[in-house]
């Protein structure tokens, strides 16, 4: 396979990241916002699946992918943050920083014990990611019982994924980023796959 087909991935990411740049500068839940940041979510789904269909996973992809999420995902709070911050009561915020406080965590235990950046993604985080992602869309008509059922499910929820990567880190004996959940970890130390 050519060299430039393997990086359609990572083109892939990279709309992403520029996208989440795009949206920095517009106003946000309005219709041009709306449509960078379908954009933006599209890229997520398909740098994977093209880079599994095309065999074209690497350690570039992986971290460039943690990159574009980051960016991206930090462009959506700003954007919508005011809107979020007079319309969300203290608890939810309390749940949504707690959650962010364990993905923190969890990368700061990668940097020390491996020695690296982390960019595991786990099928709880992918799951997460579009819980996340889906959010400024429940505020479409400022509907409360709408956006506040969505975003009670989703700050508790944020707990989780953060909660699972963080004990993969404490568990791994080795870094390895295909580690999709705590259980694979598990598996994979206990049956002596060097993977793990």
């Amino acid at each position: 396979m050519n060299k430039f087909v393997k990086q359609i991935p990572n083109i892939v990411t990279s709309i992403r990241i520029v996208g989440a740049m795009v949206l920095f500068f517009l106003k946000p839940l309005e219709l041009a916002w709306f449509i960078i940041y379908g954009l933006c979510g599209a890229s997520d789904f398909f740098d994977g699946l093209l880079a599994r269909k095309l065999n074209a996973s690497s350690v570039l992809g992986s971290v460039l992918d943690s990159i574009a999420d980051l960016l991206f995902y930090a462009a959506m709070l700003v954007g919508i943050f005011p809107t979020t911050w007079n319309n969300l009561p203290l608890q939810i915020w309390i749940l949504v920083f707690t959650g962010i406080g364990w993905q923190i965590l969890a990368y700061a235990v990668c940097a020390v014990k491996f020695r690296r950046f982390s960019s595991v993604h786990t099928y709880l985080n992918k799951t997460n990611s579009w819980f996340v992602f889906a959010l400024p869309f429940f505020f479409i008509g400022m509907i409360p019982e709408l956006y506040l059922t969505y975003s009670y499910i989703g700050a508790i929820f944020i707990q989780i994924p953060g909660l699972e990567v963080l004990l993969i880190h404490i568990i791994a004996k080795r870094y390895d980023e295909r580690n999709k959940s705590i259980f694979f970890v598990r598996k994979n130390e206990t049956s002596g796959d060097p993977l793990a």
